[in-house]
């Protein structure tokens, strides 16, 4: 049964990866809005940061 679960999952790869890509993006945008001389690049690690701690809180529950 798990093989079935792994074909699946790398089914949806790209698309989990295109929602990462929209989420660091979107927050990113967010960022910009109150603080107008942002670092996108130190930007997008603080946001991954966060993704990561989300992910980590989420897979606890």
């Amino acid at each position: 049964m798990a093989d079935l679960e792994q074909v699946e999952i790398h089914r949806y790869r790209r698309e989990l990866e295109h929602d990462v890509r929209h989420l660091v993006k979107k927050y990113c945008r967010i960022m910009s809005w109150e603080v107008p001389e942002l670092d996108e690049k130190e930007a997008d690690k603080l946001i991954f940061m966060a993704l990561r701690e989300a992910l980590d809180q989420v897979e606890k529950e």
